[in-house]
């Protein structure tokens, strides 16, 4: 069983509800007018009971709106239950009914049935009182879900310990929090209340149906129920997706608790929700999503220990404007341009060759291209020369430079750890397998299962780096899944499915990996490296580890998945084998990567924070990209190809009225700082100098740099990663005063600038004319000739300058320093 295989059946209807959003919208007229009601049957069982219900209107456009609010209700018989303005159900009577639905001139029906409407049920400390604490935020890290506590009582964060929970609300501090025999007089009903003084406020009314679960609770003897309480199977939200018709604000959200028993239950009203932007979007106790402008959201619903996430978007109103995007070129434009069509956003037009070219140059293969590749690219008139270009790029040995550094930085090749010789070693390895273009997975394998001598087997080189089982189970999560298992290593997570058990289970596979070193020669007396020659990573003794909670032995155990021992295999081939061979998450992992780094953006973003509460922002597209991925043998160079070639990827940087704020639906190119080791090679290229780096042979690019370079002051500046963390994050793209000094008046820049054989040096000494080293400098920074007024400002800079090579180099420098080279766009 893979990491998704749980998720799959979810997962796929809620692609099928997305594709079906998406047709009813941009084929307006061919939904039915009307209006329908969520749940489509109430059956109400108890006193306490209670159904949330959401109306939606169906328009003759095909748009769809939430009208729970606007609506008049009606029961008939009327005895039999009661129904409020905002559809909340609750029972009166046992009997069969129909709860009536009316707006404006439609109507709906929906059957009603209530049985032992008399019966008060016990509340459980597991399904009602649990929820309560997470509902008012009692147990969130602020309050007293803090590893300390607050005012000497401690909760588990976000209740993921209910036994403890219970411990501390009953026994701790004497059980002064409880009063059995007047539970009204409990401070946890008086506290949250407000009855008695409470630092975290009020947290629901003294008459709340919060208030009363505590107390009849309380009543009942205060008790435990974990033996008799039916244990939750999944949480269930309706709608898991929604496009709002235009300048629609509200959606009304049902949740619906599935115990193993068989049994369903509406705790709409129990369950907690995090919007991922409060900023913009609050959420009522009662489920009612507003929002305050045109957005996109998505809304984490949490109950007990179970999750469900709704995804809402917020279009603009007004009239719909005809579709005026670039031609589908492939399945990317098709899946990307469906959504920007329901969403009514009009992607921008298609870049210019010359802004293509750079573009691709630089994604590609982290240089830009020479004056005389774009004098004949842009002089190539053919139908599918882009397609030619992209071709011939994915095929150039710089691709599998600039690829080797991408991953150099995830698997954090750096000196400390590695030692001199052992950053180019791996370096070179890294390169080696991407020019081969080795499959991603079998490069992923050779990684994970590595041992032997760092500098014979190269991949070995990982555990240099992960040295303890909890940071190497980290990395392997984070790296090739695309998971931040990191809060699971102190509690159960607030925001995934993962538990202690799941974290622990996976680093016990890197529990019984040693280490030797064969010879270690410290440079002088204030070399503080352990180890600065070869290291040798081999496995030894039982597999597993002692586990730091219980000191009991922990057997190797992949997130859902079987242990090696049940199969009799090695512990790391087990787990090599495991993530690559038909693991989904892997597979859309490395798709969404991909796409991030030629796009600037994931599907899922950040990039390796996949889970629940952060859903893909086209489901579709990461589902088709990984498909892509799996047919092409799992090769980097064919997706890379498909996502280059599509009109997405060609889309101009300069927004419309209807993209200006679009961030996750790539209707425009995403512009961003080039990264460090790219701009200096750009400024190197641009003027013909080559680099010069310590240690490294004349003319080595800084891209081929291994390890991090810690004496190049420019790539620190511009955001060069330090490689100790296994994150994209590492890698800054802000913009600092720091920069603009290294531009302005830099050793870097200055250095090659005052070049006398630079690309100015040679021009002048051919006696080029003043407009033909103009066309070239521009040529070489900006990959486009200057424009007339350009053009007639420099030749009139030179004119009035006395010393001409004085006067190209502030030309230079000036292109230097344009936004147009210093960014990808």
């Amino acid at each position: 069983m893979t990491i998704t295989d749980h998720r799959v059946l979810r997962w796929l209807a809620s692609v099928l509800f997305a594709v079906l959003a998406v047709a009813s919208l941009a084929e307006a007229g061919h939904a039915s007018e009307g209006i329908e009601a969520e749940p489509r049957r109430l059956e109400l069982i108890g006193a306490y009971a209670r159904q949330q219900t959401a109306v939606t209107l169906r328009q003759a456009d095909g748009t769809i709106a939430d009208v729970t609010d606007r609506c008049d209700y009606r029961v008939e018989p009327p005895g039999v239950a009661e129904v409020s303005r905002t559809g909340v159900v609750r029972p009166r009577t046992d009997g069969r009914a129909t709860l009536h639905i009316r707006h404006g001139s439609h109507e709906t029906a929906v059957e009603l049935q209530v049985d032992r409407a008399s019966w008060r049920r016990v509340a459980s400390y597991r399904t009602d009182v649990a929820p309560v604490l997470s509902k008012a935020g009692c147990n969130m890290g602020a309050c007293h879900g803090n590893l300390s506590g607050k005012g000497g009582f401690r909760l588990s964060l976000r209740g993921d310990d209910p036994a403890f929970d219970w411990l501390m609300l009953t026994h701790d501090a004497l059980g002064r929090r409880i009063n059995r025999s007047a539970p009204d007089q409990s401070l946890m009903v008086l506290k949250p209340t407000g009855r008695v003084a409470h630092e975290g406020g009020v947290r629901f009314g003294a008459d709340s149906p919060e208030s009363r679960a505590i107390r009849e609770w309380i009543a009942s003897g205060a008790s435990d129920d974990v033996a008799t309480a039916p244990r939750l199977k999944s949480v269930r939200v309706f709608p898991t997706e929604r496009i709002a018709a235009p300048g629609g604000r509200n959606q009304q959200l049902v949740v619906t608790a599935v115990f193993a028993d068989g049994t369903e239950r509406d705790v709409t009203r129990q369950a907690a929700y995090d919007p991922s932007n409060p900023m913009i979007a609050e959420v009522s106790a009662d489920g009612m999503v507003r929002v305050d402008r045109t957005c996109e959201i998505a809304v984490a619903v949490r109950y007990m220990d179970g999750r469900a996430v709704s995804r809402l978007a917020f279009i603009p109103e007004g009239p719909v404007v005809a579709w005026n995007g670039p031609a589908e070129r492939n399945l990317i434009d098709k899946l990307v341009f469906a959504r920007l069509k329901a969403l009514r956003i009009q992607p921008s037009t298609l870049s210019t060759d010359s802004v293509f070219l750079r573009r691709a140059y630089l994604d590609a293969i982290g240089r830009l291209p020479t004056p005389a590749e774009t004098r004949a690219f842009l002089a190539d008139r053919a139908p599918a020369n882009r397609e030619r270009m992209i071709d011939a790029l994915l095929e150039r040995p710089e691709f599998a430079d600039f690829w080797a550094l991408k991953w150099a930085d995830l698997l954090r090749n750096e000196e400390k750890a590695m030692g001199q010789k052992g950053v180019w070693v791996f370096q070179r390895w890294l390169r080696d397998e991407i020019a081969a273009d080795v499959p991603l997975d079998e490069m992923t394998r050779r990684i994970v299962a590595g041992r032997g001598s760092n500098w014979s087997n190269p991949p070995s080189s990982f555990y240099r780096t992960n040295r303890d089982p909890t940071a190497a189970a980290e990395t392997v999560a984070q790296v090739f899944l695309g998971l931040r298992l990191q809060c699971a290593k102190c509690h159960n997570h607030p925001f995934d499915e993962w538990k202690q058990d799941d974290y622990y289970g996976l680093a016990a596979y890197f529990g019984n990996i040693a280490r030797k070193q064969p010879i270690t020669v410290r440079k002088d007396m204030l070399d503080k490296h352990e180890i600065n020659g070869d290291e040798y990573i081999y496995v030894s003794g039982p597999s597993g580890m002692i586990d730091p909670r219980t000191r009991a032995r922990l057997e190797p155990k992949p997130l859902h998945g079987d242990s090696p021992r049940a199969k009799q295999t090695d512990p790391l081939d087990h787990l090599a084998s495991w993530l690559t061979v038909g693991n989904r998450q892997f597979t859309r992992n490395m798709a969404n990567r991909v796409w991030y780094n030629l796009m600037g953006r994931g599907i899922v973003d950040p990039v390796d924070d996949f889970r629940d509460s952060n859903p893909p922002s086209n489901p579709e597209l990461l589902d088709a990209l990984s498909d892509q991925l799996e047919a092409g043998g799992m090769r980097l160079r064919p997706l890379a190809g498909l996502i280059m070639k599509s009109s997405v990827y060609q889309l101009g940087a300069t927004p419309n009225s209807s993209n200006a704020d679009d961030a996750a639906n790539f209707s425009k190119t995403v512009v961003r700082l080039l990264p460090a080791e790219v701009l200096i090679d750009a400024i190197s290229q641009a003027l013909d100098v080559p680099g010069d780096y310590r240690g490294g042979p004349p003319g080595l690019r800084a891209v081929q740099l291994p390890g991090v370079a810690r004496d190049v002051a420019f790539l620190e500046t511009f955001g060069k990663p330090e490689r100790l963390l296994t994150c994209e994050c590492e890698r800054s793209e802000a913009t600092t005063l720091a920069q603009a000094f290294q531009m302005i008046n830099g050793e870097s820049v200055r250095r090659q600038l005052e070049d006398r054989d630079n690309r100015i040096g040679k021009l002048t000494a051919r006696k080029a004319a003043d407009d033909q080293i103009l066309d070239e400098l521009y040529l070489a920074a900006l990959c486009r000739e200057p424009s007339a007024a350009e053009r007639s400002r420099a030749i009139e800079h030179l004119h009035r300058s006395g010393d001409r090579r004085a006067a190209w180099e502030d030309l230079a420098w000036a292109l230097l320093n344009s936004k147009e080279f210093l960014l990808r766009h």
